[in-house]
């Protein structure tokens, strides 16, 4: 195995780790509200009032099964394309408002981050979806250490740009 093969399997475990994380954050904390994710994705006004909730109980559990698939490194390139469809439906959502001019909505992204949607969330989303489904274009290492090794070190990196994010956001953010 050459050294840029097993560059990018480390990359490719380095970012399932951090995807994985983000997803599994996401699906669990929404879970644990799932009332004010549902008055969020209401708020959108994209789907019938009555299709709220469902709609937060399916994207609470896809995000959590895509979190943990991540996490597996199993079909690492269509765990990929499944986190990068989800991800650039949030941003068709997102898009669809902002171009509304209801920016005063919930981004609904990170629970506890009440971040109001714009143009940025929705580039932020598409940026997401590019890194995610290239991530799972560079599969996982086959040794089972260092599969680990690059999704603590995922887990990590998130942690860190979560912790980023709390300590230099603005007031009105917290």
């Amino acid at each position: 195995m050459s050294v840029h093969s097993l560059l990018l399997q480390m990359l490719g475990a380095l970012g399932s780790g951090a995807f994985g994380a983000l997803f599994l954050f996401t699906g669990i904390g929404k879970a644990m509200d799932s009332a004010r994710f549902a008055s969020d994705i209401a708020a959108y006004r994209l789907l019938p009032l009555d299709a709220a909730f469902p709609t937060a109980y399916a994207i609470i559990v896809t995000e959590t099964v895509i979190g943990i698939w991540l996490f597996s490194g199993a079909a690492a390139v269509i765990a990929g394309l499944f986190s990068a469809l989800l991800l650039l439906v949030f941003a068709i959502a997102m898009g669809m408002n902002v171009w509304r001019g209801r920016t005063h909505l919930s981004c609904g992204c990170i629970p506890g981050l009440d971040a109001q949607i714009s143009w940025g969330s929705v580039f932020r989303n598409v940026l997401l979806a590019g890194i995610v489904f290239l991530v799972g274009l560079c599969g996982q290492p086959e040794s089972g250490f260092l599969c680990m090794e690059g999704l603590l070190m995922g887990v990590t990196v998130l942690l860190l740009c979560v912790a980023t994010v709390s300590l230099t956001a603005p007031e009105a953010l917290r």
